[in-house]
């Protein structure tokens, strides 16, 4: 789903209703070179481009006649030469595309009420990106200056804007029971992990018969059984549990344990070189372990970086000052010691007692520093 939204930066749906009831599609492409050719595609199921027919401009314009379709589904229209695609709806309705050859982006396309959902659900993809992606920027200028304070506030802003977006798709879909699209964004909105698998599956058991029997209603119901067996997974290190012993490689090539590091209290961090949200609370995770090493605090932290990317691993410990234990297989999400954690996403910590046992998890920020002044007292 991540590269569908991708794809959808690349083009601007302006859609209206108009009558009909057979897949057809009109296109103009002014200042396009007679001869160039056009390709009609679908996304497979390898999340690939596939072509389903090709054509070529004449005199500005261009055309394609294709099956009716059973079930509306998404296809997308390349022209040579021209970065980007156009995205829509399939459904028999009389299609009218416009391209830009100049910008895709401001390229048109009117259709049915398929596409009428569409292009809302796509306005809403993309206003909450721009502000998902200025909040990024923003944060990674916090974390450069070491203003704790305002990382903290642009992650409490962030969760609010996924909240807020998370409650208009939800509402598109209940209001759309017999929709292709609604498929769409309950797949996208499991993929981002914007609702959790019961929810999903509460959704998605609320839509039409023919929806679920679809096509992508059949995925989308494999992608939620799958998702509900790794939370089931992620609930077994849970608080008053012990937790689940591992050994794993040092930077050094060296074999530790977890329980040769636990103090009297132990945080156990999962985290990657690559991943901004674990760089941006490292610094915070820092200055706690300098404040409370010496009352016995220990970390060990578990990388999940990628395989023959020891160096991005490394360079990251240094420059971040995370002077405690690390350990990593170097197998990104295949990471043995995460998978024992039932680990999804990161960053991820879990706080264990002297003895290994479970009191507290996923704490970050400054709920993590109460938490350490709860268990260590205040200094």
């Amino acid at each position: 789903m991540k590269n569908l939204v991708n794809a959808f930066a690349a083009a601007l749906l302006l859609m209206s209703c108009t009558g009909g009831d057979n897949y057809k599609i009109d296109g103009t492409a002014e200042g396009v070179k007679d001869g160039t050719a056009v390709y009609l595609q679908e996304i497979s199921g390898q999340n690939q481009l596939k072509n389903l027919d090709t054509t070529k401009v004449k005199g500005g314009k261009f055309s394609f006649d294709p099956t009716e379709v059973e079930m509306p589904d998404l296809n997308l229209i390349t022209v040579d030469g021209i970065r980007g695609n156009v995205i829509f709806i399939a459904e028999n309705e009389n299609i009218k595309v416009k391209v830009n050859k100049d910008s895709i982006v401001a390229s048109t396309i009117k259709g049915g009420a398929e596409n009428d959902y569409f292009k809302n659900y796509f306005d809403e993809v993309m206003g909450s990106n721009k502000e998902r992606q200025r909040i990024n920027q923003q944060g990674q200028a916090a974390f450069r200056e070491g203003d704790t304070s305002k990382v903290e506030s642009l992650r409490a802003e962030m969760e609010n804007i996924n909240d807020n977006s998370k409650s208009q798709r939800l509402k598109m879909v209940e209001g759309h029971p017999g929709s292709t699209v609604s498929v769409i964004i309950l797949t996208d909105l499991l993929g981002t992990r914007l609702i959790e698998p019961k929810k999903a599956e509460e959704e998605f058991k609320a839509l039409d018969q023919k929806v679920q029997d679809s096509d992508k209603g059949k995925k989308l119901k494999e992608m939620i059984a799958k998702a509900k067996s790794q939370e089931i997974a992620s609930k077994l290190p849970e608080i008053g549990n012990k937790a689940p012993s591992f050994t794993g490689p040092t930077p050094d090539g060296k074999e530790i344990a977890l329980s040769d590091v636990l103090g009297k209290y132990t945080i156990v961090d999962f985290w990657a070189s690559w991943c901004k949200p674990c760089r941006m609370e490292n610094p915070n995770v820092v200055k706690l372990y300098k404040k409370y090493h010496e009352q016995g605090l220990n970390i060990i932290s578990v990388s999940l970086d990628k395989p023959d990317n020891k160096k991005a691993w490394t360079d990251a410990i240094i420059k971040d000052n995370m002077t405690w234990t690390h350990v990593s297989h170097l197998k990104f999400w295949k990471e043995p010691i995460a998978r024992k954690y039932g680990i999804t996403a990161i960053p991820a910590t879990f706080l264990l007692d002297e003895n290994g046992v479970i009191v507290d998890k996923n704490l970050r920020g400054e709920a993590l520093a109460k938490k350490m002044e709860d268990v260590f007292g205040k200094s």
